[in-house]
C-alpha cells in the first residue's frame, strides 16, 4: 500500500447521474474507476423527467424523428414505458461494469424534477459525477441544465466531464485564491497527485501581484505539510476566458476547481466551466 492510499480516503459514497447520452456513460466510467481507486460505492441514479412526462401528455405536442416520414403524437403510456426499458438497460450496464471490477453499487429510479432529484439524492454523498453535456443538448459544449442546478446548488465535491479519461499521463491542475475552499481544493489535489502518482500545476489567481505572491506563498506552504511538489503559474485578474486558456495550453488532465465566489460565482461560475474542456472536480 502507498502512502497516498494508507491516508484516509476523502471518497466512500459516489453518486452518479445517468441517463441515455454518451457523456452520462463516460461519468459512469469514471465513477466506477474513482470507486476502485478509493474502495468507494457507486449508487447509479435515473430519473424519470416530470416536464417530459407532461409535455407528453399536452394535446399539440409532437415527436420528429429524422427517420420517420413527420411528426407523430407522443403517447404518454408509451413515453412512460420507454423511460421505464431505459432505466433497466442503464441498471444493467452499471451491474456489469462495477461487477467485472468488483465494485459494490446500488441502483435507483426517481420521477420528477431532474435537477431537484440528483440534488436531494446527492444529500449524504462524498462525490457527485455528471456527464457535461445532456442528452437535450447535442453537439454543444455549454454544460446541461443538471449540471448547472448542481453547480448553483450542491455542497461537496462534484465531478463534470465530458470523456472518459481522467488522468493519462498529464498533469493534474489546480486554481488556488488564498480562500478556504481552494485550501480544501489543493489538499484534494495533493492526495489525487500521489494517489495517481502525477504532477501538479497550481494556477494561483489574484487582484494584484502582492495578492498573487502571497497566495502562492500559502500554496508552497501547504504542500510543503504534504510532501509534494508543484509548478506554480499566476493568474492576474482572469476572466473565465483567460483562465481556461491558461490551464488548457498547459495541460489536458483534471482542474481540482474551489468554488471561487469572489471570482466567478452565481452563472459565472457556469461560464467557467463551460469554457474548461478537461474534467472538472469542483469542490465546494
Amino acid at each position: 500500500m502507498n502512502e497516498a492510499n494508507s491516508r484516509r480516503s476523502p471518497i466512500g459514497r459516489i453518486l452518479v447521474a445517468l441517463d441515455a447520452s454518451s457523456s452520462s456513460v463516460n461519468a459512469l466510467h469514471a465513477a466506477i474507476d474513482l470507486a476502485g481507486r478509493f474502495n468507494a460505492q457507486v449508487l447509479g441514479l435515473f430519473v424519470e423527467d416530470i416536464n417530459l412526462l407532461r409535455l407528453a401528455e399536452l394535446p399539440f405536442a409532437r415527436e420528429i424523428s429524422f427517420y420517420g416520414p413527420g411528426p407523430r403524437e407522443i403517447d404518454p403510456l408509451e413515453m412512460a414505458l420507454q423511460l421505464r426499458i431505459q432505466a433497466d438497460r442503464i441498471r444493467n450496464t452499471l451491474a456489469q461494469i462495477a461487477d467485472r471490477y468488483g465494485i459494490a453499487w446500488e441502483f435507483r429510479t426517481a420521477r420528477g424534477d431532474v435537477g431537484a432529484q440528483v440534488l436531494s439524492a446527492a444529500a449524504d454523498i462524498d462525490l457527485v459525477v455528471l456527464g457535461k453535456i445532456g442528452r437535450s443538448l447535442p453537439g454543444t459544449q455549454r454544460t446541461g441544465s443538471t449540471v448547472r442546478a448542481l453547480l448553483m446548488q450542491r455542497q461537496g465535491m462534484t465531478l463534470i466531464l465530458q470523456t472518459r479519461v481522467l488522468f493519462a499521463g498529464t498533469p493534474l491542475a489546480v486554481v488556488y485564491d488564498g480562500s478556504p475552499a481552494a485550501g480544501q481544493a489543493l489538499e484534494t489535489a495533493g492526495f489525487l497527485a500521489k494517489l495517481h502518482d502525477t504532477p501538479m500545476i497550481v494556477f494561483v489567481i489574484g487582484d494584484s501581484r502582492e495578492a498573487v505572491e502571497s497566495h502562492r506563498e500559502q500554496a508552497r506552504l501547504l504542500l510543503r505539510s504534504q510532501e509534494i511538489e508543484a509548478r506554480f503559474r499566476a493568474v492576474l485578474k482572469p476572466t473565465s476566458k483567460e483562465l481556461a486558456e491558461r490551464i488548457q495550453r498547459e495541460t489536458q488532465g483534471p482542474v481540482i476547481l474551489p468554488c471561487l465566489e469572489e471570482w466567478f460565482g452565481g452563472e459565472r461560475l457556469c461560464g467557467l466551466i463551460d469554457e474548461i474542456v478537461n474534467p472538472v472536480l469542483l469542490i465546494r
